[in-house]
């Protein structure tokens, strides 16, 4: 049994449409990228870096990575830390 014309118009795109539609990612951005760190946040703690990272135009993830990245840097320079 096949399927008709009138469902394969309301079947899923196909993967070429979607590509196009997504912006695309630097390959070796999301290669280097595959440790997961899982932090446990209060709802209004989230909430309050979502905000922050949406009104600066980036990603949650990309917040915190770069926040945490740039303290740390800055730790290590001047000699501090464990």
């Amino acid at each position: 049994m096949g399927i008709s014309a009138k469902a394969q118009s309301h079947a899923a795109p196909s993967t070429e449409k979607i590509r196009r539609q997504t912006p695309s990612r630097r390959r070796s951005e999301s290669r280097q990228r595959t440790a997961l760190v899982a932090v446990r946040l209060l709802p209004r703690e989230r909430d309050m870096l979502s905000e922050t990272a949406r009104s600066r135009g980036v990603s949650l993830s990309e917040f915190i990575r770069s926040s945490a990245m740039s303290i740390a840097s800055d730790l290590g320079s001047s000699g501090e830390g464990g």
